[in-house]
């Protein structure tokens, strides 16, 4: 199953009732997984493996290719080269994957039967407002639950009558007028299928009723699901932004429990939004590199404006791409560059907003009607402050995409100047704080961080973390703290400070360089997360690691990711000092 955000273990225990039963759930690097699979292939148990990625484990070959052997009514197999096991057949191997899109062989893909459970946008959205409604009006979340096993009941009996009048009709012998019983039967169903029926009736007005007092709370949801999806995407532009559906689902109760309060609804589903999208960007913000920073918010806001029906994805298209499709060599003004040109016959060619106008239509012409103004314009220090010719008050009056047509505007006639076009359309968007330099201290991060949630740096060139940590370490009375550095042969050292230091004293361990063990660190989520051993509620990991593309799934969706660069620009540089030295 490919099922990155953990919604298929559900299906699979209404599916099989004895998975509640019997604690089949494994990981595939499991040490002893022949002996973890003997009592469920003797016993027809269904077994969970979780985590798999692109390869599963040789041994598990036997089950997949049915390599089974009869002898009288018993099948055997051989797992691992060891004795034959007994079989039953009702037995199920399930195999879980948390890649989004792992690339199995199809070899694997021939011998399974792939399902996946990937969340979609709408599905997510229906999900967190059935959790939001739980948190903010449980009893109208509780009321909708009963109506809905009401109604499912009574339709079971409406069809279990129809059932049964069938089976009357069909064996009637003779007259039906002159069958007493039968006669009794259809007065008796008739009056109950009318009592059902009263039931569905109500039970419908009533889901309407609901249902009208649960849309109240939908923005709520629809932000919720627009932000996620922001987070998953940037997988593709670095490996290390991996979060999972769990991390974001703390931050979305995070925010509904510490936003304001509010008698009117419509109030409180604003203070909601607000926060939820505060705290998302606060914490997907520090574990990103800064050359990803103003990606991620631009995403951010493409997305919110194109959920609320401002934007298409056609626009988004033609900000990203602007003259690079076109081919235009018609150009008329011989002190624009050719690739201006085209930028600006792009602009003049697309229908902006969900009305469609072609609002630059006319852009090519009126640069010919006021060329001296355009060409100063053009050779403006700062073009995204200065007022556009002929244009301003037209861009001034959209209040919908106003501010999108004059980033793309600097974005296409003024490349140099486009990131700075992007801040000011966040901040005319957003607001101020998505665009003011952030810093967070490392008491913030504790606060957020627990025995089994490390943290996890993510280093850059000349940036050790070590120092705070440890100036950091002797407020909380933790100096000096336990040191591992990572490489050939430091595993045992690290575990045994984890389970021994970390578990048992509540120790601070800081590990170095885990892009050198990735083998040790596929097992962190398991040692972080041991089933026969208490864990100090005073222990604290610190992981320092550089960004490596083989680092595992697991740690990351687990771990508080921070970078450790320097901030970019004045402002924020002097914005850092002045927090460090005041904490």
């Amino acid at each position: 199953m490919i099922d990155p955000q953990g919604q298929g273990l559900t299906w699979i225990k209404e599916r099989e009732p004895l998975m509640r039963q019997y604690d089949t759930v494994i990981t595939l690097n499991v040490p002893n997984l022949r002996d973890s699979m003997k009592m469920p292939l003797e016993n027809g148990y269904p077994v969970l493996i979780e985590s798999i990625e692109n390869e599963v484990d040789p041994l598990l070959d036997p089950i997949l290719e049915k390599q089974y052997t009869i002898k009288g009514k018993k099948k055997t197999l051989i797992l691992g080269g060891g004795e034959p096991l007994d079989f039953d057949d009702k037995f199920n191997l399930y195999m879980t994957s948390r890649l989004a899109n792992p690339h199995f062989s199809p070899e694997l893909a021939a011998k399974t039967t792939i399902i996946d459970f990937t969340v979609t946008q709408g599905g997510l959205e229906q999900q967190l407002l059935g959790r939001l409604i739980s948190f903010e009006q449980k009893s109208l979340e509780e009321t909708l639950t009963q109506l809905q096993e009401e109604v499912t009941a009574n339709t079971k009996v409406l069809t279990d009558l129809e059932n049964a009048l069938l089976e009357r009709l069909a064996n009637a012998q003779g007259s039906l007028l002159d069958d007493v019983e039968l006669i009794d039967v259809l007065a008796n169903i008739k009056l109950k299928s009318r009592e059902v029926n009263e039931k569905l009736t109500e039970a419908r007005e009533k889901t309407i009723e609901i249902g009208e007092k649960r849309e109240q709370f939908r923005p709520v949801a629809a932000r919720g699901s627009v932000l996620y999806f922001c987070i998953v995407e940037m997988i593709q532009i670095n490996w290390m932004y991996n979060t999972s559906l769990p991390q974001f689902l703390g931050l979305f109760y995070y925010s509904i429990s510490n936003s304001a309060k509010a008698q009117l609804v419509k109030d409180r589903v604003n203070n909601i939004i607000q926060a939820l999208t505060r705290k998302v960007y606060r914490y997907i913000n520090r574990g990103l590199f800064e050359r990803d920073k103003v990606t991620f918010k631009l995403m951010m806001t493409f997305k919110i404006l194109n959920k609320a029906g401002i934007l298409t994805s056609a626009d988004v298209g033609v900000f990203l791409k602007a003259g690079a499709g076109i081919d235009d060599r018609n150009k008329k003004y011989n002190w624009m560059d050719q690739k201006v040109w085209l930028n600006i016959v792009a602009l003049s060619k697309h229908k902006f907003g969900n009305d469609h106008s072609f609002f630059y239509k006319e852009l090519p012409e009126r640069i010919g009607r006021l060329e001296k103004e355009w060409k100063k314009f053009l050779d403006e220090n700062e073009p995204e402050n200065a007022i556009i010719p002929d244009f301003e008050e037209k861009i001034a009056a959209d209040q919908n995409i106003g501010h999108f047509l004059h980033m793309c505007l600097i974005r296409s006639v003024r490349e140099d100047r486009t990131v700075l076009a992007c801040n000011q359309f966040i901040k005319k968007t957003l607001g101020e704080y998505f665009t003011q330099p952030v810093t967070d201290q490392i008491v913030d991060i504790w606060e957020e961080s627990e025995p089994n949630k490390p943290v996890l740096y993510l280093l850059s060139a000349g940036a050790d973390p070590t120092n705070n940590i440890d100036e950091f370490a002797k407020k909380k009375k933790q100096f000096p703290t336990n040191k591992v550095s990572m490489g050939e042969e430091q595993e045992k050292p690290a575990e045994h400070a984890i389970v021994n230091a970390g578990f048992r004293d509540g120790k601070w361990l800081v590990l170095n360089n885990c892009h050198l063990s990735l083998d040790f660190m596929a097992k962190m989520e398991e040692i972080l997360n041991p089933k026969s051993k208490e864990v100090h509620e005073d222990f604290r990991l610190w992981i320092t690691c550089q960004e490596n593309p083989e680092f595992p799934l697991g740690l990351l969706q687990m771990a508080i990711k921070v970078t450790t660069e320097p901030p970019k620009g004045l402002q924020a540089g002097i914005a850092r000092t002045f927090s460090t030295v005041i904490n």
